[in-house]
């Protein structure tokens, strides 16, 4: 039955009225219009607090921190904390400003320090550099920005600035026929010039010695030093050796070891031995000499470059007189007459030579100890570049006759250098000074006796002395040794004036673009920094996926991230005593030389089954020389070849065995996932993994595949592929001062006995990751 329409215009028996009392309709809707009301007045019944604000007042910390709300609200926030069992009391996040008051801030700094030892400029270099840690130290690698060919275009014509503070300065004291003695345990004469010798014993030139354990050469390579005498008329004089952080704990010790040995050696002599025997056994012992390591105590910048000598000039203003020093505490120390006469004539001969283009026109290794005001006061308005403010002849003798007081200085006493820290002017003391005491702005009293003088110590380097294959005096610069407590007052002088900051980075491409070698493989600091270099570039190379991988079994290279070099010694002349080392006697490295310009028969040495040969590679033609690439002998059909020479594809026999273990791996773990299935579905308690002792260490499976990758049982790499390796290059790239691919490397001596006469100079060279043999020229490097 169908039901009847409601409204009469349809036909119902309803009609709407023609008024309507609002009274009564406000009445029958009365609960509903205060339902609505209470819950508009009431929102926390319905919603949250933070809710009934409008959209753009929201704020997302208000659903956990009341203290966001409107103050009206915060009450009602507070009540559904509590029923919702959030405690209303928050632990109060210290402020960004508490944190770094000036107490917090230190002690935060010093607990960062407990592990890496910071520089005085290492807070400049961590907003602009990338920061690794080396050596016990936390130092800068390279510039953030892209500065790689500024910091060349820098060293090579204009300033590049260094922080070498992290060099570990060793003081030594006692007569010098006793240090010439000690000396000669752990140093060669055929490597050059010793400390004793007449161009260093006078303290007017640093030095370089090559060290090495105590009778060990030329086995045990230690490692490079720069070492200086202070000036003194007594045979009791003082040496300072400044070390590189990798070899200064084993210096440290070798030295100590000498002394203490000699100690204990000369209480037990014999007591029947005559007078004679007694007083000659005695003068042969070091029991005089004082070893002190002084780690700290100086901070050392490397100025490199032709404008570096303009650099120093702007920034530094010499003293001349005994007046501005005399309210300094560090003047009792020295006698009147003799600072005042040292300091009017070493300004002098400073504004002598102060108009020279570059420091390479000086005297090699020249040492100047001024006395200069504080650089604060030198420091330009805004950055500019130095220039050399007029270009003047000068007299040939000035340079050649060095003053001999020029190298004397009192910041080799070590209570100056304590003294002058402790009495330091900071920044903000020295800010407030210049605002209450310059009225002027602008003007700048530099005789102000508020700011003490500073003694400090000019080294000059002369840059690459090897005309063969280098331009000369590239690498020049200064060396700047300053108290403790001044380094960042001095980079940001001579930042001011133009100088541009470098890193590590930029130490190995100095050292590459002037042909030396750096961390030399037979020491210990060079074998630490190729295992370490070996194991990032080997988990770089597995965090690729496999078909990502170049698989170098194929490219007959066996060992792809480090140089093999006593399998090669091994190869090339059965060097049964597991020890090597890299050639450094001076007439030896320049008969060889000579044998490869002059097309000579290369002589036989003793020890050549161990003895690696310092090379520097040039690339002929085309082709790119890496790091790790192979020096291979080439073949008389080798050098005159009009088509490339191509290593052939070799067999990888565990290709197989990979992808099996691949597919056991895969349905290992397909199997555990349906385990951990079942299980949910049984709603059973699974425990907790057992966690592995050491995360780092990576699992069974991984080592098994890393071992199928890349062997590691290789007994010989010399006839791996279809020409004999001689050696490898330890860098390799372009060369900006060569404009060349140009590389370093090591070759067995042997093996460049066997190069062919009429082509002595020509070796095939093979990157890595490349099947092509490249031609290219070898130079012996003398000074590696």
């Amino acid at each position: 039955m169908e039901s009847g329409e409601f409204d009469a215009a349809l036909g119902g028996s309803e009609t709407l009225p023609h008024s309507a009392n609002s009274l009564k309709f406000a009445a029958s809707r009365s609960v509903e219009i205060a339902a609505m009301t209470e819950s508009i007045l009431r929102p926390s019944k319905t919603k949250l607090i933070f809710q009934s604000l409008p959209v753009h007042m929201r704020r997302r910390v208000m659903s956990h921190n009341c203290k966001r709300l409107p103050r009206r609200l915060r009450e009602s926030q507070l009540e559904q904390l509590k029923k919702s069992g959030i405690s209303p009391q928050q632990k109060r996040k210290p402020s960004r400003k508490h944190r770094r008051r000036k107490t917090n801030l230190l002690e935060e700094y010093n607990r960062r320090q407990r592990r890496n030892i910071w520089l005085e400029t290492h807070i400049w270099h961590a907003k602009r550099f990338h920061m690794v840690e080396r050596w016990g130290h936390h130092l800068a690698y390279r510039p953030s920005d892209k500065a790689f060919r500024a910091c060349y275009r820098a060293s090579s014509a204009h300033c590049l600035m260094q922080d070498i503070s992290y060099y570990t300065p060793i003081q030594i004291k006692g007569p010098v026929d006793i240090i010439r003695d000690l000396f000669s345990n752990i140093t060669d004469n055929s490597c050059g010039l010793g400390v004793c010798a007449k161009a260093y014993i006078n303290g007017n030139r640093e030095g370089t010695i090559n060290l090495y354990k105590p009778n060990c050469y030329p086995y045990d390579f230690i490692g490079q030093i720069d070492f200086l005498w202070i000036s003194s008329d007594t045979s009791y004089k003082e040496m300072w050796l400044f070390v590189h952080p990798s070899q200064a704990k084993i210096v440290e010790n070798v030295l100590t070891d000498l002394v203490s040995k000699s100690s204990t050696d000369l209480l037990n002599i014999d007591s029947g031995d005559n007078l004679a025997t007694k007083r000659r056994k005695i003068s042969t012992k070091y029991s005089d000499v004082i070893i002190k390591p002084m780690a700290g105590i100086f901070n050392r910048i490397r100025l490199t470059g032709p404008k570096s000598h303009a650099v120093l000039v702007q920034s530094l203003k010499c003293v001349d007189n005994i007046e501005n020093v005399q309210s300094n505490n560090w003047i009792q120390h020295l006698m009147e007459t003799e600072v005042n006469l040292l300091l009017k004539e070493k300004k002098e001969y400073w504004e002598q030579i102060s108009s020279l283009t570059s420091p390479s026109q000086l005297s090699p290794r020249l040492i100047f100890g001024l006395v200069i005001k504080d650089p604060r006061w030198s420091r330009p308005a805004k950055r500019t570049k130095a220039q050399n403010s007029c270009i003047t002849s000068i007299d040939t003798e000035t340079l050649i006759n060095v003053p001999p007081y020029l190298s004397s200085s009192p910041l080799w006493d070590t209570s100056v250098c304590d003294i002058i820290k402790d009495k330091k002017i900071t920044n903000a003391q020295f800010i407030e000074h210049v605002t209450k005491t310059h009225l002027v702005p602008g003007e700048i009293n530099e005789d102000d006796p508020t700011l003490q003088c500073i003694p400090i110590i000019l080294i000059q380097r002369p840059g690459s002395q090897n005309s063969d294959h280098k331009k000369i005096g590239y690498g020049c610069g200064w060396d700047i040794i300053i108290p403790s407590g001044y380094g960042l007052p001095f980079w940001l002088t001579l930042i001011m004036f133009g100088a541009r900051s470098g890193g590590l980075r930029e130490t190995e491409n100095l050292a590459f673009e002037m042909g030396q070698c750096y961390l030399p493989p037979d020491s210990e600091a060079g074998r630490l920094e190729e295992i370490r270099i070996e194991s990032e570039l080997k988990e770089k190379y597995f965090r690729r996926p496999p078909s990502k991988r170049v698989n170098f079994v194929k490219l007959a290279v066996p060992y792809p991230f480090i140089c093999p070099w006593k399998i090669l010694l091994k190869d090339w002349g059965n060097n049964v005593e597991d020890k090597m080392f890299v050639l450094r006697d001076k007439k030896i490295l320049d008969t060889l030389q000579d044998c490869i310009n002059n097309k000579k028969k290369v002589p036989k040495i003793d020890n050549s089954d161990a003895c690696l040969v310092p090379v520097y590679i040039k690339m002929q033609g085309k082709g790119n020389l890496t790091k790790y690439s192979t020096i291979c002998l080439p073949l008389l059909k080798d050098i005159n070849a009009s088509e490339e020479l191509m290593e052939p594809h070799h067999e990888d026999p565990n290709t197989k065995l990979r992808k099996q273990k691949r597919m056991e791996r895969q349905k290992l773990l397909k199997q555990r996932r349906r385990k951990r299935i079942k299980l949910r579905k049984k709603q059973t308690v699974i425990n907790q993994k057992t966690k592995r002792l050491n995360k780092t260490e990576p699992s069974e499976y991984v080592k098994t595949m890393r071992e199928l990758w890349l062997p590691s049982n290789v007994e010989s790499v010399r006839n791996k592929g279809i020409r004999e390796v001689m050696g490898y290059v330890s860098q390799g790239a372009f060369s900006f001062s060569e404009a060349n691919i140009c590389g370093i490397g090591y070759v067995a001596y042997n093996a460049i006995m066997k190069l062919d006469d009429n082509y002595s100079n020509k070796v095939l060279v093979r990157c890595t990751t490349s099947r092509k043999y490249r031609l290219a020229n070898i130079h012996i490097v003398k000074s590696p």
